[in-house]
């Protein structure tokens, strides 16, 4: 290069130092303020920080797996020194999360994240936050104290921050951090709560099917409990009595209430054609809550608990929430030590606490058991919206003010809840326990914490309100699941005149009358709920908590389709003891269940019936295949292939044709067994266009031919690691700041699972949800171990962004025990 040339250079970058100092949209490139300084700050270092307001010193030892183990004298200090250390690694996602649950995003993002604040204000997840925090406030002034104690290390961080070592979002975005409180903690766990809850929406979208099909139409692809399912398979194993109490206790026939029709008006307050009226309410109800700005798609996790009679090293747990697989992860590792609390897991980020995790002589995991804590209303409203019916007489409704970009908003309140959305005359209003009750789920979290047996882990539970959760325990004697937390009663007078207790709906209830409203909780004692089974063991992978004869019946269940419970079930069912290492191996086990049933089907119906070598070799992989998901096989891609095509020309063709795309049928995974059920038992359905055999012989016809144009003629090369594909992907939506696409195993029921909807697309969609965390613990022998697809650290060039994710994607673990690790780095917290 010439001499002048360097010259020029060197002009260029002193004049981009220049314009980048005194310019706002520029400075992101100055070498001394912008990304290059943010990047590089990045190692966790031994350092010696003063906070403000500590009683005494704490210790934190960043260990060589990025786990922090955290040293306090009192639990004031400890969570100021959990909130400062998460702020150091993870500011940027927790405020973003905190403005998200707050729904206040558009002051950062602008108006692409209006829809999101809006719907966050309608759902009511600000209000309730603020009025949450005001009752611990009140009630449970130590708790409140720990979320104060955790803001305050938050803020403690930001006031250490300037421009120059902000982390790199925040300039991206041209922001500044905020202060925390606790009502951004709390507003995340009400966000995080909400999308775990089950009924409002699934209510809706079960109307909407009754709009436009009949009872048997429907419980061919909605049934009140999925197909294949009975006692052996619930949470709670047998005909659903729980301490001694059923529904044959109280003169009511099990088989008689599950035979009902309940979209019926008895059971609703409303009329089939009144429904057809309303399908535009109806959708504009599930549009106005479903726009988040981080999106949370449809998921489900694994648990279950092994007990000391069933296993070699005493009661075991295993865990994997199955969540969006965030970069950097919702989950940061970390231990903390001090007085009462030593505890090892991971944290939600920006919450206190140890959400899943273990303590010396407990451990403890989390899946989500669907069934309605939430209920969709029917509402009669007044031409200028401002009143409601009730009762036979007019109210006001109630009004809540909030602005956003200069604007102000209004949210109207029923008795039953805020109305989030209007047509005609009509509303739905949303009603859910967090509108009634406080978050004090919290409180849950802090007794798990500090438990040291048994009995304090089922104390813990009595705490823990929404949202409701598979909390499967382990002490070192003892193991169980209890589904806790508060599911709305309703009394619903049936047919033959009996009355009972019900939990959800199979469409909206009318608001108009005290019929349909909740009169309270399923009792703590009769919460579905297991203690040292007898078959020495019990699983809670989404499927329905309780069979037919559970005495406060499900009818709002929408439980998952049961292929994971499957898989769990028939491993365990032929074991006689088992230990640490088979869970591991369990945890990674990618055989789908329900492709063991449905594979042979499809065969049946080729019969043989190919054209060419490429189809023929296609139909002899499906006839040697184990129905085993991993990246270098090739009968999973044409399998896969082949059910997209199933539901894409049937069902959800059906029902896009109706008017129906909103309900997104082929994201919804229980449409598998749906197909092996009509197979068997209406091969003519309406479902599957009259003729399952026709509609099988069509699509794989038509997945081997789009396979054939996107892979090559070499079949042997269709490698489901082709077509299947992982990304972590960042909140913002920022390809540069994402992970992937990674090739990756497993389908939507497979324990170690790789969900994505049967889009007939080459690549299939990718992998975006899965396990967020793997967890086995066996507090009797002391064995802890787990592993997550991250890191502590959100930064793009640290070390510890995603330090863990190739032992993930491997299936190995690292241990979680909290003691003999090696220290790479230790920060004191000074008075």
């Amino acid at each position: 290069m010439k001499r002048y040339n360097y010259l020029i250079i060197a002009v260029l970058g002193i004049l981009l130092v220049i314009l980048s100092t005194f310019t706002t949209s520029l400075s992101i490139l100055n070498p001394f303020l912008g990304i290059w300084y943010s990047s590089g700050n990045v190692k966790i270092l031994n350092e010696i920080v003063s906070i403000p307001g500590l009683i005494g010193n704490v210790n934190i030892c960043i260990d060589s797996n990025g786990i922090a183990h955290i040293y306090a004298t009192n639990p004031g200090d400890l969570f100021v020194a959990e909130g400062y250390y998460e702020a150091s690694q993870r500011l940027f996602e927790m405020e973003l999360l905190g403005l998200l649950s707050m729904g206040n995003l558009s002051s950062w993002v602008g108006s692409k994240a209006l829809s999101s604040d809006i719907a966050m204000h309608l759902i009511g997840i600000p209000q309730n936050a603020i009025m949450s925090s005001q009752y611990l406030e009140q009630n449970y002034p130590t708790i409140y104290f720990y979320l104060e104690a955790f803001s305050q290390g938050v803020n403690d961080y930001i006031n250490t921050l300037n421009y120059r070592n902000l982390p790199l979002e925040f300039k991206l975005l041209n922001v500044k951090p905020y202060y925390w409180s606790p009502v951004y903690s709390l507003a995340i766990g009400e966000y995080m709560a909400w999308s775990l809850t089950s009924g409002f929406s699934e209510e809706l979208e079960s109307g909407l099917l009754y709009a436009y099909f009949n009872y048997t139409e429907i419980n061919e692809i909605n049934p009140y409990y999925p197909h294949f399912i009975d006692g052996n398979l619930t949470v709670v194993p047998g005909d659903g009595t729980v301490n001694g109490y059923n529904l044959t206790d109280q003169g009511i026939s099990p088989q008689y209430l599950w035979s009902l029709n309940w979209y019926q008006p008895w059971a609703t307050g409303i009329s089939k054609d009144q429904l057809k009226e309303l399908v535009p309410l109806m959708k504009y109800a599930l549009l106005n809550i479903s726009d988040p700005f981080i999106p949370f798609p449809k998921f489900a996790s694994n648990s279950w608990v092994i007990t000391s009679n069933f296993s070699t090293q005493g009661p075991i747990l295993a865990n994997d929430p199955h969540l969006p697989l965030f970069s950097p992860s919702l989950w940061i590792p970390l231990q903390l030590i001090a007085a009462m609390f030593n505890v090892t897991g991971w944290s939600l980020v920006g919450i206190p606490g140890v959400l899943i995790g273990h303590t010396p002589y407990t451990a403890w995991g989390l899946t989500t058991p669907e069934g309605s804590s939430s209920n969709a209303y029917l509402e009669i409203l007044r031409e200028n919206g401002l009143e409601y019916y009730y009762n036979g007489k007019w109210y006001l409704t109630g009004v809540y003010y909030y602005t956003l970009m200069g604007k102000t908003y209004t949210v109207y309140y029923t008795n039953n809840g805020p109305l989030v959305a209007r047509y005609k005359n009509y509303g739905i209003s949303l009603y859910w326990s967090a509108w009634k009750e406080p978050i004090l789920t919290v409180v849950s979290i802090i007794l798990l914490d500090s438990s040291t047996s048994f009995s304090d882990l089922i104390n813990a539970a009595r705490y823990w309100v929404i949202p409701p959760q598979n909390l499967a325990i382990v002490s070192r004697h003892h193991a169980g699941i209890i589904v806790a937390g508060l599911y709305p009663l309703i009394n619903e007078t049936l047919p033959n005149g009996k009355s009972v207790l019900v939990v959800g709906a199979r469409m909206p209830l009318n608001g108009t009358t005290a019929k349909y409203e909740p009169i309270g909780y399923i009792p703590f004692k009769y919460l579905p709920q297991t203690f040292d089974p007898l078959r020495g063991f019990a699983f809670a992978p989404n499927q329905p908590t309780v069979w037919i004869n559970y005495p406060f019946p499900f009818i709002g269940g929408f439980w998952s389709s049961g292929g994971r419970a499957e898989d769990i079930y028939h491993y365990l069912e032929y074991q006689r003891y088992v230990n640490v290492s088979d869970m591991m191996k369990l945890q990674s086990n990618v055989t789908d269940y329900w492709a063991s049933l449905l594979t042979p089907l499809i065969i049946k119906a080729i019969n043989n019936n190919v054209n060419g070598s490429i189809q023929e070799a296609a139909l002899n992989y499906l006839r040697n295949w184990n129905f085993t998901f991993y990246q270098n096989e090739v009968a999973p891609t044409i399998y896969t292939y082949i059910v997209a095509e199933m539901v894409n020309n049937s069902i959800a063709k059906i029902l896009n044709n109706t008017g129906l795309d909103i309900l997104d049928i082929a994201s919804i995974p229980y449409i598998v067994p749906d197909f092996i059920y009509i197979a068997q038992n209406d091969p003519t359905s309406t479902w599957v266009n009259g003729n399952f055999t026709n509609l099988v012989r069509q699509s794989f016809i038509k997945a081997i031919s789009l396979l054939e144009e996107n892979l090559g003629d070499n079949i042997s090369q269709w490698y489901w690691g082709r077509v299947h594909f992982l990304e972590i992907y960042n909140p913002l939506g920022l390809k540069a700041l994402s992970v992937g696409p990674i090739p990756i195993f497993g389908d939507p029921h497979t324990l170690a699972v790789g969900s994505t909807p049967y889009i007939p697309t080459v690549p299939l969609p990718y992998v975006t949800v899965g396990s967020s965390l793997r967890f086995i613990a066996s507090p009797y022998s002391s064995q802890f171990y787990g592993i997550f697809p991250g890191g502590p650290s959100e930064s793009l060039v640290s070390e510890f962004r995603e330090n863990q994710l190739p032992l993930w994607l491997s299936f190995k673990y690292v241990s979680y025990s909290g003691y003999n690790y090696t220290t790479i780095a230790k920060i004191s917290l000074e008075p």
